[in-house]
């Protein structure tokens, strides 16, 4: 016989009670707290007190307590800090987000993928699209791809849920988008390349600026300065750099099986 199912009732069987041929008559005088007869008498309401007798503080409303609102740090998570907390990549958000990498194009497939997971719709300018196969695959017509960025987007940026949500240009070709292209709502562009193109519009105060290795800190330099590429340069095997207007993380990037089956589907 099996087990009950926890979540059905099981009947009790009931006792009875000896039958009692008495009545209640509900109009007698019902006894008092005190035995006497009749309802009870009203609690006392208190006295209002003197407000002159009440401890009382003077307020100065002239001084300047300091009080800020920042935004919260959430987006697409990449990795673990060193203090064991995630980090996460900004985006996609109502503000254009502009995220340069320097770097092997592995990261824009992570990234890709995880935008993907968000709702966006990414757009890949794949100098190869080979190794993008497996994301293909997975996403189906929410990934396509360009020879043109200026093309981008394919569709009218919005919050996720509504129309063709968020839009994400991701690119590894040498020559960096137009730094215009990121200027909107739900947009969010990522270039990332080993050798950041001088003079690009893009690359010059980016929202985002990761570093992905310290064989990169020469490169780091030349856009942030020395006191980032001595940052870059301590970094240890497997850790990156994040980069953002006043502050810098350093992380370990957190790559889940399934998302390594898919990276890689298309290298082999």
């Amino acid at each position: 016989m099996s087990a009950p199912d926890p979540f059905t009732p099981v009947p009790v069987a009931r006792r009875h009670a000896p039958a009692d041929d008495r009545t209640v008559d509900l109009s007698a005088p019902r006894p008092g707290p005190r035995g006497g007869t009749g309802a009870a008498p009203a609690a006392p309401v208190p006295a209002t007190p003197d407000l002159s007798t009440l401890p009382e503080t003077t307020w100065d409303d002239d001084v300047e307590a300091p009080f800020a609102l920042a935004p919260a740090q959430a987006g697409v998570h990449l990795g673990t800090g060193r203090d064991g907390r995630p980090v996460a990549l900004p985006c996609p958000g109502p503000a254009g987000t502009r995220v340069a990498a320097v770097g092997e194009s592995l990261f824009g497939r992570l990234i890709a993928l995880r935008l993907l997971a968000t709702g966006a719709l990414v757009t890949a300018a794949a100098r190869d699209p080979g190794p993008w196969q497996g994301i293909r695959r997975a996403a189906g017509d929410r990934l396509a791809f360009t020879e043109d960025p200026a093309a981008w987007p394919r569709h009218t940026p919005a919050p996720p849920a509504v129309d063709a949500g968020p839009q994400a240009l991701v690119s590894d070709q040498r020559r960096a988008p137009s730094s215009a292209l990121a200027a909107g709502p739900w947009r969010t562009v990522l270039h990332v390349t080993r050798n950041p193109p001088r003079g690009a519009a893009f690359w010059h105060h980016p929202d985002v600026l990761l570093a992905l290795g310290a064989d990169h800190a020469d490169a780091v330099g030349r856009l942030l300065g020395a006191e980032a590429a001595r940052l870059t340069s301590l970094l240890a095997p497997g850790e990156v750099v994040l980069f953002r207007v006043g502050t810098a993380e350093v992380l370990r990037p957190d790559i889940a099986p399934g998302e390594h089956e898919i990276l890689t589907a298309g290298t082999s």
